[in-house]
C-alpha cells in the first residue's frame, strides 16, 4: 500500500512539473475528460492522467477534436 502511495506522489509530481501551475493541469484534465465524454468513451482518472502525462500540450485536445470531426465528415 505504501509503495502505491509513493508511486502516485511521484506521478503527480511529474505531472505538475509539465505545467506552470495546478490550474493549467486541472484545465487540461477537464478539457480532455469532456472530450472523452462527448465522444462516448469511458474514461477513468488513472487513464486520463496517463494521457495528460504522455501528451501535455494544450493543443492535444484540439487535435483530438479535429480528428474526430474529420472522421464524422468522412462518414
Amino acid at each position: 500500500m505504501r509503495e502505491k502511495v509513493q508511486k502516485e506522489q511521484l506521478t503527480n509530481e511529474l505531472l505538475r512539473k509539465q505545467f506552470r501551475n495546478n490550474f493549467q493541469l486541472a484545465h487540461q484534465a477537464i478539457d480532455l475528460g469532456r472530450f472523452y465524454v462527448k465522444s462516448g468513451h469511458e474514461i477513468h482518472l488513472d487513464k486520463l492522467l496517463e494521457e495528460i502525462r504522455k501528451n501535455p500540450s494544450p493543443d492535444y485536445v484540439r487535435d483530438l477534436e479535429a480528428l474526430e470531426k474529420e472522421d464524422e465528415n468522412e462518414e
